[in-house]
């Protein structure tokens, strides 16, 4: 007050500040007991409660950037911001308080990784990291995990993988040269020689079986998962390269352990993941690798499962697993398509681009081959599994929108595949699926307008699903979220088939033996295609035919529903 300053810009750090100061309290007498060797003592909820406390409030407050604030609490800068004692000793407390539980949690899988999310928090964001690459402890940490010692190799995958993106993530911090190279040799060189020098042995057919041969391998995958998850637009160029020195040789993988489901899955994950996090960074080049190497996991994933029949339950399971990973790497594929962050390379300035000589890999012979795979092993048993409806249904219309013109060049088959899951989603399957269905109408109508071929297969699938919306939007009980997207479908189903659309609207009023009803219902057609001229792809056009749709649902919804 005698600053002149409102109180409220104290009172809240102040209690922060509290706050901060009990929690550190109860860590630390946790941390005593600790090394009294009395952890019998202590709850692991507890020290999961302090981790959560403790971790975000490090994303808060700790060093905050304040450039991005018109205003900031002084005693908050002056104790945690930048180049401040405070901001020094409560990093390094952290880290320590990281390695602690490490080694004295590593059984308590919860509390494990809060605590390894605390150390990415710690090393997400450069000014913090900075100060941890400084830490002694950091260091020992970094070489106790890449040599796979006790207690460290101890913990469950999912930790060791965020480890792993911990590990990385600090690497990039402000280091001279001779140090970060110091750094990576020993995190990265480690898993590399190791990985190496094993699938390299003579006899690696023989012993690929063992049980720790395999963990190694396994180890190995979640820390390939974990450094693809590191990647930041300012060090895709280093990860990139480095993963995909690994990526062939988990190919190779997939032959040696295709009876094995679990490790095959997690081989398909690293793809998944590296798809994931790097490929809206990657230019034309660098994206071409990546579409090159998955389209040859996908031929060997292929020709591994060519005619297996699994029968039992296990193995119903293993599929739905393998089929999720797979829809999961082709929707992140087509991504690219919609969210590109690269500038021809720009993130690669200075490595060779390579001119690759033929016809080039792309995303779309990536994704279409998946398809191959993916439409005739998908069950109505299989669609069951939500997570998989959910991806499968947004893998096909993702492809409709963005390849329309792949469509009629799918196999017969696979074809008719395509248009009786659209027509399962469409009337069998929840809302949102539903709606996805829709909107993976719109392209496929679109497309034959393009080319005006009336005699095709896509060409009569769409007068089938014009009834199908038709009969949706005005026999049918649908949820109201769904309008726009059943408008828009039927709208350019109208546009391509007018007359069918006429002769369903004069059947549905022939029908009508109410003559109020009969002429509600001619009214409100007759304001729904209003226009004089008949209805084109135009946008305007179609900008009106939804206001008009939206109150022809208000004046005939209800009438006719039948269920």
């Amino acid at each position: 007050a005698q600053l002149g300053l409102p109180r409220e810009q104290f009172a809240l750090p102040f209690l922060c500040h509290r706050l901060l100061s009990a929690v550190l309290r109860t860590s630390e007498v946790e941390s005593r007991a600790t090394r009294a060797s009395l952890t019998e003592l202590l709850s692991p909820q507890m020290g999961k409660d302090i981790v959560w406390f403790l971790r975000r409030w490090a994303k808060t407050y700790l060093l905050v950037d304040e450039k991005l604030y018109g205003q900031i609490s002084m005693p908050l800068s002056t104790a945690f911001g930048a180049d401040t004692e405070g901001a020094q000793w409560i990093v390094g407390y952290l880290l320590e308080k990281v390695i602690n539980n490490l080694s004295v949690w590593s059984s308590e899988p919860e509390l494990a990784n809060d605590t390894v999310e605390l150390l990415v928090t710690l090393v997400e964001k450069r000014e913090r990291a900075n100060i941890v690459v400084q830490c002694e402890n950091w260091w020992n940490l970094a070489k106790q995990f890449a040599s796979r010692s006790p207690p460290l190799h101890m913990l469950s995958s999912t930790v060791q993988r965020t480890l792993m993106k911990a590990l990385v993530l600090g690497g990039f911090a402000h280091m001279d040269s001779d140090t970060k190279q110091q750094y990576w040799a020993e995190v990265l060189h480690p898993l590399q020689q190791r990985f190496l020098n094993l699938i390299n042995q003579e006899n690696f057919a023989q012993i690929c079986q063992e049980e720790a041969v395999k963990q190694e391998i396994i180890a190995t995958l979640e820390a390939l998962c974990g450094i693809a998850e590191a990647t930041q637009i300012d060090n895709v160029a280093s990860l990139f390269s480095f993963l995909m020195d690994f990526l062939s040789s988990c190919i190779g993988l997939m032959e040696v352990y295709k009876n094995s489901p679990e490790t095959v899955n997690l081989i398909i994950e690293v793809f998944v993941e590296v798809a994931h996090k790097q490929i809206c960074y990657l230019g034309e080049t660098k994206s071409m690798k990546l579409y090159e190497v998955c389209l040859t996991l996908l031929q060997v994933y292929s020709k591994n499962n060519l005619g297996r029949k699994r029968l039992d339950v296990a193995a119903e399971e293993d599929q739905y697993q393998d089929l999720l990973l797979i829809m999961e790497l082709l929707t992140n594929l087509l991504s690219k398509e919609f969210i590109d962050f690269s500038d021809t390379d720009e993130v690669f300035r200075g490595q060779e681009q390579s001119s690759d000589a033929g016809r080039a890999v792309s995303a779309a012979d990536v994704v279409l081959y998946g398809v191959n795979i993916v439409l005739p092993l998908m069950s109505q048993d299989l669609l069951k599994f939500p997570s998989l409806c959910n991806q499968y249904y947004k893998l096909i219309t993702f492809i409709c929108e963005i390849f329309p013109e792949k469509i009629p060049q799918l196999p017969e088959e696979l074809f008719k595949s395509l248009m009786c899951s659209l027509e399962l989603g469409m009337t069998s399957m929840s809302s949102e699926i539903s709606q996805l269905c829709l909107e993976a109408l719109s392209p496929l109508a679109e497309q034959c307008a393009k080319t005006q071929e009336k005699d095709t297969p896509l060409f009569i699938a769409t007068r089938h699903f014009l009834k199908l919306v038709f009969d949706m939007l005005v026999l049918q009980k649908h949820n109201t979220e769904m309008t726009v997207a059943a408008g828009e479908a039927l709208y350019t189903l109208v546009c391509l088939h007018q007359a069918e659309y006429s002769e369903l609207v004069e059947t549905l009023l022939s029908n009508q033996r109410d003559a109020v009803i009969y002429q509600r219902l001619a009214d409100a057609f007759n304001s729904l295609t209003a226009s004089s001229t008949p209805p084109t792809m135009d946008r305007k056009q179609k900008v009106a035919f939804l206001k008009s749709l939206e109150e022809f649902v208000a004046n005939v919804g209800g009438l006719l529903c039948v269920k």
